[in-house]
Formats: structure tokens, sequence, C-alpha cells
């Protein structure tokens, strides 16, 4: 496992759900500690909006991390959710 994977949600929360809560507003030199072993920020996009992948690719950035994006969409939650 050499990938850490965001979804739009937590591109958009990046700061609230990973940055804060690990510490790294506080103690950046941790950053080798957590993600140290990562190569690559996996951006799993389920929308085309380029301000968010943008956003994306700066949280790979701040890791020091690859990036890489890969479109998936919402699959069938759509068509799912106009049939209910």
């Amino acid at each position: 496992m050499t990938c850490f994977y965001l979804t739009d949600f937590l591109a958009r929360q990046f700061d609230a759900f990973v940055w804060e809560p690990l510490g790294l507003d506080r103690h950046p030199e941790l950053r080798e500690m957590y993600f140290g072993n990562y190569t690559t920020l996996v951006y799993q996009a389920q929308t085309d909006d380029l301000a968010l992948t943008a956003l994306a690719r700066s949280h790979a950035d701040r890791l020091d991390l690859a990036f890489e994006r890969r479109f998936t969409g919402y699959g069938e939650l759509a068509s799912v959710l106009a049939r209910a």
C-alpha cells in the first residue's frame, strides 16, 4: 500500500479530517512519520471540477506525494436514487 486516497469529500475537508487531527498543522515534522511510506496521492474524482482537482493536487504537494487523478463518478447512484 503506497497510495493515499482522496474522494471529493476528503479533498474539500482535508484540513478538518487529515491535516489537523494528525497534528500536521502544529508539527509538520510528523509528515514523514505518517506519510513517508506513501508515494502517490490518488484522487478518486466523483465530479469533473477543475478547482477541486487543483485542491487535491495541492494536498498531494503538501504531503510531498506524486498526484494521480482517476475519475470514478457516482456509479449507479443517480439511477438508483431516481428509481427510489
